[in-house]
């Protein structure tokens, strides 16, 4: 399993200007995310979708799985 990114790593990918990808609590794990961006979300032990610890999000699919997601649950922290 990766390392899942933590609050204090978004903080500083925010300070450096990284968009960051988030999961929010409308999550339904249906894994469309994990299907489209396996590199950036993973499913956690309950199911619900998580971002990987990554440097740079960039060209990872990851506008097409916020897309994909049935619920909106998916979205850009800038």
């Amino acid at each position: 399993m990766t390392a899942i990114i933590s609050e204090e790593q978004v903080k500083k990918l925010r300070e450096a200007h990284v968009a960051v990808p988030d999961v929010n609590e409308t999550c339904i794990w249906c894994s469309a995310c994990v299907a489209i961006a396996p590199d950036v979300f993973e499913l956690n032990d309950d199911g619900l979708s998580e971002v990987v610890s990554r440097e740079n999000y960039e060209g990872l699919e990851v506008d097409d799985a916020i897309a994909a997601c049935p619920v909106d649950a998916i979205s850009w922290v800038e």
